[in-house]
């Protein structure tokens, strides 16, 4: 039995599923193919944890995956999806955590030698930005949604803190309101992590990519002119994401 258990051909098959990858020719994606090394894991087995040095990217070629933090499950994955692709543009820590729920086959991309690989093929760097400015349109929206619910979700919240204190004499309509005010405090954890986990860890990584971007290549206008859209949504972005979270942490505070 051959050591891959995935042919070159499939390997490039899957590559092509991807945004990132479709302006490679032929011969760079049978060379980053080859790049690829296999990984079996088992059910219930952590292919890494929050916290932990992101150095590969993985796609599913076989089984399903959770992305979660502790006990929530931000998403699951199946076969032909892709994760850790951050790690692919930098070194920074995992923002959740993905463990098996079947038995699974991985394709593992390191981030070693990639550097010098988007050096000889620049249409990766261009298909990287491309995928990084419809990611950022799609935060927008997510970002506007999060927004008004956050908005509402405080706004609820300070309603019932204000009958609660009305009310405070009254036993079964004060433990009526704690119930409605822990399930709003909980629900505005879970979009605070999304907010976290989902926009502003990819937020940072989608910055570094940009700076790396107009280091390598300060005289390609097609690149300069798609920096510049990201460079702009990300900035609004990040001074919304700002706001957000400080406004959280102060009334975790009080």
């Amino acid at each position: 039995m051959s050591d891959q258990e995935i042919s070159i051909e499939k390997r490039i098959a899957l590559l092509r599923t991807f945004e990132v990858f479709r302006s490679l020719n032929e011969s760079a994606l049978q060379e980053l193919a080859g790049k690829l090394t296999e990984k079996r894991t088992r059910p219930q087995e952590p292919v890494f944890r929050k916290g932990d040095i992101g150095r590969e990217c993985y796609i599913i070629a076989e089984g399903e995956v959770r992305v979660h933090d502790g006990n929530h499950v931000i998403t699951r994955l199946g076969e032909g999806e892709v994760f850790g692709e951050y790690a692919l543009i930098d070194q920074n820590k995992r923002s959740a955590s993905v463990t098996t729920e079947k038995p699974c086959l991985l394709l593992v991309l390191n981030n070693n030698g990639l550097m010098p690989f988007m050096m000889d093929h620049p249409g990766l760097l261009v298909g990287i930005l491309i995928t990084q400015v419809r990611r950022m349109r799609e935060m927008n929206e997510l970002e506007d949604k999060l927004s008004k619910s956050y908005l509402k979700i405080s706004k609820q919240k300070q309603e019932i803190e204000a009958q609660h204190n009305a009310i405070k004499e009254q036993k079964k309509q004060l433990e009526e309101q704690n119930v409605q005010l822990i399930e709003l405090n909980e629900n505005k954890k879970k979009l605070v992590s999304i907010l976290i986990h989902g926009l502003k860890n990819p937020l940072t990584s989608a910055m570094m990519m940009s700076d790396l971007i107009a280091q390598l290549h300060p005289g390609d206008k097609e690149l300069k002119e798609y920096n510049q859209i990201l460079k702009q949504s990300l900035m609004r972005m990040d001074e919304v994401f700002n706001n957000i979270i400080t406004g959280n942490q102060k009334e975790e505070i009080s």
